[in-house]
């Protein structure tokens, strides 16, 4: 679907609280199954062993390993802020106003095309599925058609960053607390995402302030041949912090990414974002809404070293 109505850079910033809604969950107690709530407003916890992802119906697996982690590794787009239906969406439309080009990405479009991991992926598979109009349409040439996609990206990142910059795209809640812990206790961070280096750098030093950059390497962009949901960008955070996988813990918000960090041999925390709520989260360690500030978080470092913390039981 093409829409005719023109971007702009006016945007709704998501909320900066977690939902209210209790969450329903059934988990295991030793042999014994009872009903468990999240509830947004009041965390309290439970040993249990393991946990039923939302929708999913399907039992998985809650942490089993209960070492202390040794790196938590953040996804950006919807983990440290919901990015994409206010950010990466509205900076595309833009870029397409600019080159002149007849296309707008809607909400329920876009969340469509975020099937494919990577911008310059997204657009690429956009375009190809609408040969027959601009910039295809003219441009037949495959290294073309390659150079045209990483200046249109270019140009998209200037635009999101311009969102960044002026601060009309929050920080989730709990993100800077979460990181906080861990780099107070020496556990290693790090973000690892498809979007492009420059932008997500700017979101790390920009919204999350100098101390937590300082500490949290970046991981993104084009830094692997292969994009989520293979495993490489995780394995290659693996790699240069010199830590086991298996002693990771990823936070992530998308099925795509939850793929990546499994694949990867690294127990995976999903805190859902506006466009992936739906999603199936089965072969998930725990899923959330969010992580949650003081006094109203979901989780916390310590809780990923105890069995069953991830739970409440009702």
């Amino acid at each position: 679907m093409i829409l005719n109505k023109t971007p702009t850079l006016s945007v709704m910033a998501p909320s900066s609280t977690c939902t209210s809604q209790p969450r329903a969950f059934t988990s295991v107690h030793t042999n014994k199954q009872v009903n468990s709530i999240f509830t947004a407003k009041k965390c309290q916890r439970a040993a249990t062993l393991r946990a039923v992802a939302p929708r999913s119906g399907v039992v998985v697996a809650a942490l089993r390993n209960f070492d202390w982690p040794e790196a938590l590794l953040f996804d950006c787009d919807g983990v440290l802020v919901d990015t994409e239906a206010e950010g990466h969406r509205v900076a595309f439309n833009e870029a397409f106003t600019r080159k002149g080009l007849p296309h707008q990405w809607g909400l329920e479009q876009y969340g469509e095309l975020l099937e494919v991991g990577g911008g310059k992926e997204r657009m690429n598979a956009y375009f190809t599925q609408n040969e027959s109009t601009e910039p295809w349409l003219s441009m037949k040439d495959p290294d073309a058609r390659k150079a045209f996609l990483k200046e249109l990206h270019e140009l998209k990142t200037d635009i999101f960053n311009e969102l960044i910059e002026t601060g009309r795209l929050p920080v989730r809640p709990g993100v800077s607390r979460l990181i906080n812990e861990a780099i107070d206790a020496g556990v290693k961070v790090a973000v690892c995402s498809t979007s492009n280096e420059r932008a997500v750098s700017n979101i790390v030093r920009v919204m999350l302030g100098e101390k937590i950059a300082s500490h949290m390497r970046v991981f993104a962009g084009d830094m692997v041949p292969k994009k989520k949901p293979a495993p490489d960008i995780y394995l290659m955070a693996a790699k240069e912090y010199e830590v086991d996988p298996a002693r990771c813990v990823v936070i992530e918000d998308s099925r795509i990414g939850l793929a990546a960090g499994k694949a990867a041999g690294m127990r995976v925390i999903v805190t859902e974002s506006y466009y992936t709520k739906g999603e199936d989260f089965s072969i998930a360690d725990a899923v959330f809404d969010c992580i949650g500030e003081a006094g109203d978080e979901r989780f916390s470092l310590h809780d990923l070293t105890t069995p069953g913390k991830l739970v409440q039981e009702a």
